[in-house]
C-alpha cells in the first residue's frame, strides 16, 4: 500500500514537472514596461560633450546618444566630461551613473634659453 502511494505521488510531480518545463517562458519585451524591469548590462566610461540643452551626448568617435536621466547632466550644459553610463542600443539612449569633468590636456610650451635648445 505504502508503494502505490509513493508510486502516485512520484507520478503527480513528475508529470506536473514536465507539464511545467513545456510552457512557453514570458519574455521581457510580451510585459508592459519591460525596459525598466530588464536587467541593465556592464557600465560603460564614455568621453564626451554634453548638448547645449542637456540631452544627448556627442562621444569622442561622433556618436550621438540620448540621455534618459537628464537631471544628471544639469549645469554641464556644453562642457566635456567623463560619464559611466549602461547603454541602451536599440533605441540609442544611455542611463548616466555618474559624471565627471574632463581632464584638461595639458599644452607644453618650451623656452629658446633651455639647455635643450642650446649647441
Amino acid at each position: 500500500m505504502k508503494s502505490s502511494t509513493f508510486a502516485a505521488a512520484l507520478f503527480a510531480l513528475i508529470t506536473s514537472g514536465v507539464a511545467l518545463a513545456q510552457s512557453q517562458p514570458q519574455t521581457a519585451s510580451t510585459t508592459p514596461g519591460a525596459s525598466a524591469a530588464r536587467p541593465a548590462a556592464k557600465s560603460l566610461t564614455v568621453f564626451g560633450k554634453v548638448s547645449g540643452d542637456g540631452r544627448s551626448l556627442v562621444t569622442d568617435i561622433d556618436t550621438e546618444w540620448a540621455v534618459s536621466n537628464i537631471e544628471v547632466l544639469k549645469g554641464r550644459e556644453g562642457s566635456l566630461v567623463t560619464v559611466k553610463c549602461f547603454v541602451d542600443p536599440e533605441r540609442n539612449e544611455i542611463r548616466v551613473l555618474s559624471v565627471r569633468a574632463a581632464q584638461p590636456e595639458f599644452k607644453y610650451a618650451s623656452r629658446s634659453g633651455d639647455s635643450a635648445f642650446r649647441r
